[in-house]
């Protein structure tokens, strides 16, 4: 009898390096376990979904004191960028969503987005899509 899954949706809302690629570590190795997996990226998230946006690196004040630590680990190919990590994502299946509010808040149109970005839609429309879901906050 085949069993399930329970589903999983992440709602990103940081916009530091070390926070989306540990909640992207955790989708990817959802999808890996068979689970269905969602992604909502609000506010300072937007930035890394920006075109152009692959350069970008923001750590908060508790991972600070390891940035060339990070940054050697990703020019060497030991560490994952967010938007590699996010396409790896896409191609196991999973589904990314964009905050319809924090767009318009930071005045980003849509076809400023990576292809990755499945839609737009605010909260409450995710929260309802992933109703039965559990739930990540980063």
């Amino acid at each position: 009898m085949a069993e399930d899954k329970k589903g999983l949706a992440i709602i990103f809302h940081s916009g530091t390096f070390d926070r989306l690629h540990q909640g992207l570590s955790v989708a990817l190795a959802a999808l890996a376990l068979g689970r269905p997996v969602r992604l909502f990226f609000s506010y300072w998230a937007f930035r890394y979904l920006k075109r152009g946006g692959n350069s970008y690196f923001h750590l908060d004040s508790e991972a600070r004191e390891y940035r060339a630590i990070l940054q050697k680990g990703l020019e060497r190919g030991h560490l994952e960028s967010v938007l590699h990590m996010l396409g790896q994502f896409k191609a196991m299946g999973g589904k990314c969503y964009v905050c319809t509010h924090s767009m318009g808040l930071l005045n980003i149109a849509r076809d400023e987005l990576v292809e990755a970005v499945d839609r737009s839609m605010g909260l409450t429309a995710f929260l309802k899509e992933t109703i039965e879901d559990q739930l990540l906050y980063i």
